[in-house]
């Protein structure tokens, strides 16, 4: 990999890195999900030297096209990414399911508060 390709993906790791942790400052992205994504510029830094770790380490596994590892990584790194935002949203609609429901109850309470209202002036 040339040297300018190296310093292209470097700069666009901080810049990914800097804008997440930009948006967390201004609470326009939500922490624990910025995690993920912090993660994700982390590895665009790394992965400007990534050839000089990738290469030794798939001859060590036994792996003979290094460039395979990458793409094992980056499948194992999206699956437990889909499982971790499956669990965000199991638990997202099981809270929006209890507001659902805490609203009705609160309608209905009030609804009930301003029948019994309307019957005692008509008294």
């Amino acid at each position: 990999m040339s040297f300018g390709i190296r310093i292209g993906i470097f700069v666009i790791g901080v810049f990914l890195f800097l804008v997440i942790l930009e948006l967390v400052r201004r609470k326009k992205f939500r922490e624990e999900l910025s995690l993920i994504w912090l993660v994700i510029g982390i590895g665009l830094i790394l992965s400007s030297f990534a050839d000089r770790i990738i290469d030794p380490l798939a001859l060590t596994l036994g792996i003979n096209y290094p460039p395979a590892l990458v793409f094992v990584l980056i499948f194992f790194m999206l699956v437990f990414a889909m499982l971790y935002f499956s669990i965000v949203i199991s638990d997202l609609k099981s809270k929006n399911k209890e507001l659902s429901q805490k609203m009705a109850l609160l309608e209905y309470r009030v609804s009930s508060i301003a029948g019994e209202e309307e019957s005692s002036t008509k008294d």
